[in-house]
């Protein structure tokens, strides 16, 4: 956004001057159809450019060829501008493109209704929508913003924000309060932002003219999908919360802070080219599992979900793992330190 905010003033300035400088009057044309380009992103910027520009010369060969050929009075060159206004709100939400080509015809029809010739409204709509065009796609290109470098940091953003989720779910079976839906409500939240503000970044990567993209699509695919496996089996455990006030489960809380932990660890080790180990989560669980499930205290516990967590532990450490294993493939790290090896998850 910064980098919008240096294109768009430098824009607006230098298309004011240029505006200011040409002799065709109404040079605030030029700012303004460089601001109506702009967008943050290289492919939004560079196909409403293409459209605008696209749009605006059909536009005004067709309405000028109408103009010169059939040579319309007052009342037609009204009736066909009324026309045209009509196509800009026909086209509003079908296209960029079909709305400048029937703003550019209601202009000229307009003009053509007040008496002025094609040699007063034409050229200057074309040259200055072309410089503010030019101006839009010349500013992004000399100071762009990729998206596809980014992408792992999107990625480092989203694992974080679904374990803390598991864990703000997890610590809920550990300590049953009145504070659990309030809780889980902002961790789901922060994680459905985080998947959206990934899945953007994607969409933008997609078409950017940048070659070293960091994450390969098969270590995209791969880390959606455990991903998207870890999040079913979190929203799982939160369906079963138990009701406030329902004994303890000691382990839970052992399981909620190794989360909580590889969290932070998962979120560092993307960030730095890495792939994240999750041996707190690991022996989290063997820990857990430790416990003896017949006895007394665990009997009354299952009745609040705890057994479903019991279950629902190795099927997140298993997405985990896989989201490790998507992980591998991703480009070559950047530091020299040798990967820890993981150990196997029992089937």
């Amino acid at each position: 956004m910064f980098r919008h905010a240096v294109r768009a003033t430098v824009v607006v300035v230098v298309g004011d001057l240029i505006g200011r400088a040409l002799p065709f009057g109404h040079g605030y044309w030029v700012p303004l159809v460089a601001v109506l380009i702009l967008r943050p992103g290289f492919s939004h910027t560079y196909g409403r450019a293409a459209a605008r520009l696209g749009g605006t010369v059909f536009g005004l060969i067709i309405a000028g060829t109408v103009v010169q050929l059939a040579h319309p009075g007052p009342l037609a060159s009204g009736t066909l501008s009324v026309i045209s206004g009509g196509l800009i709100l026909l086209f509003m939400y079908t296209g960029y493109a079909p709305v400048q080509a029937a703003g550019s015809a209601y202009t000229v029809f307009a003009l053509a209704m007040a008496g002025v010739g094609l040699d007063q409204s034409l050229p200057a709509r074309l040259v200055l929508t072309l410089i503010g065009g030019g101006l839009a796609m010349l500013a992004y290109a000399l100071y762009p913003a990729w998206e596809t470098p980014r992408l792992r940091t999107r990625l480092a953003d989203w694992i974080k924000a679904d374990l803390v989720y598991a864990a703000t779910v997890v610590r809920h079976y550990a300590e049953p309060t009145l504070q659990s839906a309030r809780d889980t409500r902002e961790a789901v939240l922060s994680a459905r932002a985080s998947v959206l503000a990934w899945r953007n970044a994607v969409a933008l990567a997609e078409t950017e003219p940048v070659r070293q993209r960091g994450l390969s699509r098969t270590t995209e695919a791969g880390a959606e999908q455990a991903l998207a496996e870890f999040a079913h089996v979190t929203m799982l455990l939160e369906a079963h919360l138990p009701a406030p006030g329902s004994p303890l489960l000691p382990s839970a809380a052992t399981f909620a802070t190794a989360l909580r932990q590889s969290a932070e660890d998962a979120d560092r080790a993307v960030r730095d080219h890495r792939v994240p180990s999750w041996e707190p989560v690991r022996t989290a669980l063997a820990t857990g599992n430790g416990e003896d499930p017949d006895g007394e205290a665990d009997r009354m516990l299952h009745r609040a979900g705890p057994l479903m967590l019991h279950r629902a532990g190795p099927l997140l450490l298993a997405a985990l793992e896989e989201l490790s294993t998507a992980l591998e493939y991703a480009a070559p790290p950047m530091t020299t330190t040798a990967p820890t090896p993981r150990a196997q998850t029992p089937a």
